[in-house]
């Protein structure tokens, strides 16, 4: 599916796109609770991020259709979206490190030597 990235560039920059949709579903609902329900207008950004990043590691990981297909009905129901991500992002830093990629707090480096 992303021909020019290898599996683990596509678990690396899937798990990013998955952090920062994580930040922003917690931004939203802080939001939600501040100036009103028109602050969910920026969940479409969080669900937007946290496709994309499903997507990509999902692939990194080698994961099947079926599996990308289910993941893709965990991130339209509320709450369960974040706890999917968690869990995902967990599996992309286990892979990571695994392949000698330092991870932090917002995702991996990318090793020197590529």
């Amino acid at each position: 599916m992303f021909e020019n990235s290898t599996p683990i560039e596509n678990v690396a920059l899937g798990q990013k796109f998955i952090i920062y949709a994580i930040i922003v579903n917690f931004l939203t609902m802080g939001l939600q609770f501040a100036v009103g329900e028109i602050a969910g207008l920026i969940g479409i950004v969080a669900i937007g991020l946290s496709l994309i990043g499903m997507f990509r590691l999902a692939s990194g990981l080698g994961y099947s259709m079926a599996s990308k297909i289910l993941l893709v009905i965990f991130m339209l129901v509320p709450l369960i979206n974040v706890i999917t991500l968690l869990i995902l992002s967990s599996r992309a830093t286990k892979a990571l490190r695994s392949a000698g990629y330092k991870v932090g707090l917002l995702g991996a480096s990318m090793p020197a030597n590529t």
